[in-house]
């Protein structure tokens, strides 16, 4: 069980509860221990949020909102507060990358790159990693893939020199970041190097690259690394695979050093701002319809109408939009869980590779225009007639339909869905309240009923 599933698990209890008491509030504080400490944050900071949590469970609600509401309010954001983050700088001038080896620094060049590219800022990024075989290499094709101007001399060992040269280069940008090398531990020799960088790069924002699997040993690196150069943000990689990402975000709340972005995957777009709010409310299903907008505005994906998808009308032609984005936004379990429905997709629908995506959009571009507003029109002829003109089989054409109708359904029973035990806490849902709470005004026309 990951963290978000675990800590809506916790918050379900309190739904479920017939009276709310101090019995049931321990037993919560339980269940989110357990979550916590699952997901490789310290106990020190466990028991420390537990206690926070139960001073505050019994005050006073606010008016309008019951018992239960306040209660599950105060665990959210004590949660929001635990993981921390703060936004990232809107016009930083010169970004320095560090971290130790395997972290991924290189390719959050890229990455945070593309991020200000998308932004309207001019990027370019200096190879100032001469210690690592093809570190150059691999930084020319990320900002290549990103869309950014790259500066390198290759076969250089000084990478003080590099600096002043791509400095030079690369003058007239709005923003220039510098990949530096790493270690396998932070020595005295990468200490030097790295002050040797920084003292002809002239950085007014360091960034510690860390991986998410680093769990609460987080904390450590981070304070060695602020000690060195004087770290003032952090880059969480590998966001995607590791259990221990909550363990990270924490560790690195508590040096002070907040979380300006998280990495969610290997492609340069699998990239976003931290924003403690948003991130605990979509690993909990509850979603994150802002970032899918944000998400859909930056590809410019007019086509793709979330709201829409919210009320059940969804037919080829948008399941197509959605396709056609999918190199560009993600694979669809990731739209899926910024709309918080991620544990409610068929786990085929979920799964699908890219190959299958492919064959799927090759087939919607045979319908005619009619065929794909009004799916209900299938038929025998036409699934022959499209199949002829895709170059496919039958059987693709009903797979499609097959897959198209499993995520309908699903899409359309959302909006009357009620959790189990959630008509228990009153006149608001979980869904709303957490709306409410985040103050999210462009989310309430996406309320869940």
């Amino acid at each position: 069980m990951g963290l978000g599933e675990a800590l809506r698990k916790a918050m379900d209890k309190i739904q479920g509860a017939g009276a709310i008491d101090k019995d049931t509030i321990k037993e919560v504080i339980k269940e989110i221990q357990r979550a916590l400490i699952g997901a490789n944050v310290d106990i020190a900071t466990v028991m420390t949020l537990s206690k926070k949590i139960e001073e505050r469970a019994f005050k006073p609600a606010k008016e309008g909102m019951s018992q239960r509401e306040h209660i599950v309010k105060v665990t959210y954001d004590a949660l929001v507060e635990m993981l921390g983050g703060k936004e990232n700088p809107s016009e930083p001038k010169r970004i320095l990358l560090c971290g130790l080896f395997g972290a991924g620094k290189t390719t959050a060049a890229g990455k945070v790159g593309q991020w200000y590219k998308k932004r309207g800022k001019k990027v370019g990024v200096i190879a100032a990693d001469t210690y690592r075989p093809a570190a150059y290499e691999q930084l020319e094709t990320n900002a290549k893939n990103a869309g950014i101007a790259f500066f390198g001399i290759k076969g250089e060992k000084d990478a003080s020199k590099v600096v002043k040269a791509g400095l030079a280069e690369l003058e007239g940008n709005d923003i220039i970041i510098c990949d530096s090398a790493g270690r396998s531990g932070l020595d005295d020799e990468l200490v030097k190097e790295i002050k040797g960088i920084d003292s002809a790069f002239g950085a007014d924002e360091k960034w510690l690259v860390i991986g998410a699997d680093m769990g609460n040993l987080a904390k450590k690196q981070a304070q060695a690394f602020h000690k060195a150069i004087g770290v003032n943000g952090v880059i969480i990689t590998r966001m995607d695979g590791s259990s221990k990402g909550g363990g990270a975000l924490v560790a690195c709340n508590e040096t002070g050093a907040s979380v300006y972005f998280i990495s969610t995957g290997e492609k340069v777009g699998d990239f976003e701002s931290f924003d403690a709010n948003r991130f605990l409310g979509r690993i909990m299903g509850y979603g994150d319809l802002e970032g899918l907008l944000e998400k859909a505005k930056e590809i410019d994906m007019e086509n793709l109408s979330p709201e829409e998808i919210m009320k059940g009308n969804l037919n080829f032609k948008i399941f197509y939009e959605q396709l056609k984005a999918t190199k560009k936004m993600g694979p669809l379990n990731k739209v899926v869980d910024m709309l918080g429905l991620g544990v409610k997709m068929p786990k085929e629908a979920m799964e699908m590779g890219q190959e299958k995506m492919e064959s799927f959009k090759i087939i919607i571009d045979s319908m005619t225009e009619q065929e794909r507003i009004n799916p209900d029109l299938m038929n025998r002829s036409r699934i022959e007639r499209i199949a002829k003109g895709a170059g496919k089989k039958d059987e693709d054409i009903r797979e499609l339909i097959k897959q198209f109708k499993k995520m309908k359904k699903m899409f359309k029973r959302f909006r009357g869905m009620s959790e189990k035990g959630m008509k228990k806490m009153g006149e608001k849902d979980l869904g709303q309240m957490v709306q409410q709470m985040q103050g999210k005004k462009a989310m309430k026309k996406f309320r869940l009923k």
